[in-house]
């Protein structure tokens, strides 16, 4: 049973691989007057980067990730069929650097595991970013907001008790300021991210990822400079 879900994955990354574009979710955002300022970069990881074949920062790859995610919910349900699932709360907290901004994210939420290979997870998220570049008026360098997101993740060794993973998230997100400040309020959030998950003796899972953040309104309001940055991801899921 545990090779035909090694089979199920190795499935599941060839359709993402399928269809390889390097479209993008809104425009490039520009640092305008600040690029006589340093910015603070973090490294990108291969294939994972803004426009990458596997990062999630457009229609056509949300909808292969989106189906990768059905075709997995599908086959643990009712091919493989696992003998119950599992479902955890679970407090995620975020940092993302990239493009002069760093931005913070906590997140509360709740997890299904639907098979060892597989879980899906629904979390609402609060967040603050503060622009670096020192020729900003003061009331564009800080932002708040609220979101709300859904999480797609595949376990390569399923239920052992290290276990790497690649992640997808994707939702939305309101600001009680515009981000980036010459943008809107609304915004599409999307995360893709790889990582290990550690499970302890009670059951409780703690993940650490690294990967890239996409904001972007897709254009469909306003014209609006998406944010991309690279950050880390720290979870904490405990059961219900």
């Amino acid at each position: 049973m545990e090779f035909r879900s090694y089979i199920y994955q190795a499935m599941f990354i060839l359709l993402l691989f399928t269809l390889n574009t390097q479209d993008t979710c809104g425009q490039q955002s520009s640092p305008n007057s600040s690029i006589f300022e340093p910015s603070t970069e973090w490294p990108e990881i291969p294939g994972l980067h803004h426009g990458g074949p596997i990062t999630l920062t457009n229609e056509k790859i949300f909808i292969r990730v989106a189906s990768a995610a059905a075709l997995s919910y599908i086959i643990a349900k009712y091919v493989v069929k696992p003998k119950s699932t599992e479902d955890y709360y679970q407090f995620r907290t975020s940092l993302t650097v990239g493009e002069y901004k760093t931005v913070l994210r906590q997140h509360i939420g709740v997890e299904r595991r639907i098979a060892p290979w597989f879980a899906v997870a629904l979390e609402f998220s609060l967040q603050q970013w503060f622009d670096e570049r020192k020729n900003l008026e003061s009331k564009n360098k800080f932002g708040m907001g609220i979101g709300l997101q859904p999480y797609f993740r595949w376990h390569i060794l399923g239920s052992k008790k290290w276990s790497p993973f690649l992640e997808y998230g994707t939702g939305f997100f309101q600001g009680f300021e515009k981000f980036p400040h010459t943008g809107t309020h609304f915004t599409f959030s999307h995360s893709s991210h790889i990582g290990i998950e550690y499970t302890n003796k009670k059951g409780s899972k703690f993940r650490l990822s690294y990967g890239q953040f996409h904001y972007s309104n897709n254009d469909w309001w306003e014209v609006n400079p998406s944010y991309n940055g690279n950050g880390l991801n720290f979870t904490y899921a405990w059961k219900l």
